[in-house]
């Protein structure tokens, strides 16, 4: 056994090699969609950031890119089906596993609501822009919108991960030259002005720092690809590789989209363009002379949060299928198909539950589409804080243990620790207002919530087969 490596349990009955190295990077890029990144990291960062938000952006992808580092070791090493969670296991053992089991839990559940969120937000915007079907934004059709779309990817799932990754890098292939031609397009716009985002004439910590929790939005879990290393084909070459160049590629693309968007963002056009309800891609595309493609943009943001959707679907239910393997959760949520070799029950349970959640919320509290997409996009990243910290002191320590610490490894992991921890500090001593204070004080208590959960859920389950071994006992006794 390795120096400081722990037994860990991980899902039986998954088909190995069956996805190639290339598609296994295309599935983890769709997942953290380039294309989706490119088409609104900009608008969103730079509502907190003002025009230097690409400075968030940039240190956002470097805190991710560190924390990369540090869990690639892990992924040269073992083949596992519960990512961060397993790797975590092998470092520190029993405990902080066990604590990062609930935080990813929470966590997952709420990264497949955040992508079905930005999928209901924009087919609602498609729906009732081009086709005046105002009914999509409303709760009726968003429920229509949910069930349909997760309908679809739990199928895509449950079939293969051949299948969802094929139809995943399709789509981003098709939808990424649309949204690539409105970027350039705007820098032949009569006020592009790439100077006024260097000036940092607005520029706020607070903001700033807001900035940087809103693009890691869009890279936290970039470490899920991991959990289907078993069925990937050289996993200990393949998925260090992959962990490493998602980060690099998806937030290098941000970068260069913030820079180019931001001045066209900051125009009263665009501005009351997005006000009145237009998406930011599609304000763009007129602001370009280009409003025949804002159509077509809304369209192309549709399947790429499809993608991402399918591509998240195979991603979650292997993690808490790794779960119910250790004990944590059902074990019925560990169940392999034994016909297309996924695990199906586990795929339904997500699905059911990334359905209710927004489903109820949004009943409940009246919110919008964007509202509580919001909500589950400010609450996605701070679901990794605790894990990515773990992972950081864990890593560390256990290269130093089998003597391959480097230095490169203790900068990545303290960037990546100190950088998630001052995240959420920061954002309890500089509060925003809105949706995003209540995310961040809603984050611990989830955690706590699902972590009591789980110690009662194991403890009643090791109960149970005491007494059942017990029982067992007496009567062999008795027959003796």
């Amino acid at each position: 056994m390795i120096p400081g490596d722990h037994p860990v349990h991980e899902v039986t009955g998954l088909e190995e090699g069956t996805l190639s190295g290339r598609k296994a990077l295309g599935l983890a890029v769709v997942v953290f969609s380039p294309v989706l990144t490119a088409a609104t990291v900009g608008a969103f960062v730079m509502s907190v950031s003002g025009s230097s938000a690409w400075l968030s952006v940039l240190v956002g992808a470097v805190i991710m890119a560190c924390v990369s580092v540090t869990i690639a070791p892990f992924a040269s090493r073992f083949v596992v089906s519960g990512a961060l969670y397993s790797y975590i296991g092998h470092a520190l053992g029993p405990f902080p596993k066990l604590v990062s089991g609930a935080s990813l839990a929470v966590g997952y559940v709420v990264g497949m609501m955040a992508a079905l969120g930005a999928l209901a937000l924009y087919t609602g915007s498609l729906l009732s822009t081009t086709f005046g079907i105002s009914a999509a934004n409303e709760l009726p059709g968003q429920i229509v919108i949910f069930a349909v779309a997760l309908l679809g990817a739990a199928v895509l799932a449950y079939r293969g991960l051949d299948t969802s990754a094929r139809l995943s890098i399709g789509l981003m292939a098709i939808t990424a030259p649309v949204v690539a031609l409105i970027l350039l397009a705007n820098l032949f716009s009569g006020d592009f002005d790439v100077k006024s985002q260097f000036s940092f004439d607005d520029f706020t910590f607070t903001g700033f720092a807001m900035g940087v929790v809103l693009t890691a939005t869009f890279l936290v879990g970039i470490e899920a690809s991991a959990a289907t290393a078993a069925e990937t084909a050289d996993p200990k070459r393949t998925v260090p590789r992959v962990i490493i160049a998602v980060p690099l590629i998806v937030g290098g693309i941000g970068l260069i989209a913030t820079i180019l968007s931001v001045p066209a963002l900051a125009t009263d056009e665009v501005q009351s363009a997005m006000t009145a309800g237009e998406s930011p891609i599609a304000a763009l595309a007129d602001h370009a002379g280009l409003s025949f493609l804002g159509g077509i943009a809304d369209l192309a943001l549709v399947l790429t949060c499809l993608a991402v959707l399918i591509g998240f679907m195979n991603y979650a239910p292997r993690v808490l299928a790794t779960m119910a393997a250790d004990g944590l959760l059902p074990s019925t949520l560990g169940k392999v198909s034994p016909r297309t070799h996924t695990p199906v029950t586990a795929i339904v349970a997500i699905a059911v539950l990334t359905f209710l959640f927004p489903t109820i919320l949004a009943a409940v509290t009246g919110g919008s589409t964007l509202q509580i997409y919001t909500a589950v996009a400010t609450l996605f990243p701070y679901m990794w804080v605790l894990p990515y910290i773990l992972i950081a002191i864990g890593g560390t320590i256990f290269l130093a243990r089998t003597k391959e610490l480097t230095v490169g490894v203790i900068v990545s992991a303290t960037v990546g620790a100190v950088g998630f921890t001052w995240v959420y500090v920061n954002a309890i001593i500089h509060p925003q207002s809105g949706v995003a204070n209540y995310m961040t004080w809603a984050a611990p208590i989830s955690i706590l919530i699902v972590l009591g959960g789980m110690v009662v859920f194991r403890r009643t389950r090791a109960g149970r087969k005491s007494s059942g071994s017990a029982r067992r006992g007496a009567g062999f006794e008795r027959a003796s």
